[in-house]
């Protein structure tokens, strides 16, 4: 079987959500550290400019983002499913999760432990994200922001409130991960006693469940050794590197050369039905 190797860094959320699918499905794999912050040269060199974290990369596939790699580990190893309760509602209840709780959880991050982050960590995502990052006017945004995430908790709770031990009924899947991982973020850093957590015990009691999946053994690699395969193939080699669709002033290349190896990038779209094929150089 081909190697998977994720592309990620320790204190990831993206990371752990993918981390806890390699454990759901019981599949080894291998770990490559990459930096939190620009540049990331090796990492943008194999992904023909893309930056984020995680990437998976099984043989000559590069996969970017995680909502992408999870539907690929879906397709490649459908047993055990994300999806024990079906697509349709996973899918929506993890999108929701992800776009709605994860940016109040780091907004509080930012303003509360800002000496806690690596030396220019809001400069590299400010620039990334073309918006300025006010460390005053987020501390001002905190009540607001904790009550944000209150209100989403809530919900989550509710879904609990009949004794089902996942989201969706006996068995985890991807809503469990997706919402799990902004959870996971702040009990990290502030702790399980911090506020809005402290107010729901139930989804803490689930919180644990989702860990308990834990994480199968995996092998660290220095890049080098890891992707030699690919960059470093003595004769000319293809490789295929699928991004989801993304706003115009991020949009990948459609190929692009490092050493002897050529990406043709492909751009997937968020409906898992849906795929553009690369535009391949002749």
């Amino acid at each position: 079987m081909t190697d998977i190797i994720l592309h990620h860094y320790e204190t990831s959320p993206y990371s752990e959500k993918v981390w806890l699918g390699l454990g759901l499905k019981g599949l080894a794999w291998a770990s490559v550290e990459i930096p939190r912050i620009m540049p990331k040269p090796d990492l943008t060199a194999l992904t023909g400019g893309y930056r984020k974290t995680p990437v998976l990369q099984i043989g000559a596939d590069i996969y970017c983002d995680s909502q992408l790699i999870m539907r690929e580990l879906e397709r490649r190893h459908p047993t055990p499913s994300f999806y024990p309760a079906g697509r349709g509602a996973a899918d929506a209840l993890a999108w929701w999760a992800e776009k709605r709780m994860f940016s109040p959880a780091a907004g509080i991050l930012f303003a509360k432990k800002r000496d806690a982050l690596p030396e220019g960590f809001l400069e590299d995502r400010a620039k990334f994200s073309g918006r300025n990052i006010d460390p005053a006017a987020m501390m001002a945004a905190v009540p607001h922001l904790l009550d944000r995430l209150r209100a989403h908790f809530d919900w989550l709770d509710q879904r609990l409130a009949d004794g089902r031990p996942f989201l969706q009924g006996s068995a985890p899947g991807l809503s469990d991960l997706a919402a799990y991982h902004p959870v996971w973020f702040l009990q990290r850093n502030f702790g399980s006693a911090a506020e809005p957590l402290d107010g729901f015990p139930r989804l803490l009691n689930w919180t644990e469940r989702v860990a308990a999946i834990g994480r199968v053994d995996r092998n660290r690699r220095p890049f080098q050794t890891a992707c030699c395969n690919i960059l470093h193939y003595p004769r000319h080699f293809e490789a295929q590197v699928y991004v989801l669709f993304t706003l115009p002033r991020h949009s990948p290349p459609a190929s692009c050369t490092a050493g002897n190896t050529t990406m043709h990038i492909a751009c997937v779209s968020h409906l898992p039905s849906c795929r553009q094929k690369s535009h391949e150089q002749k």
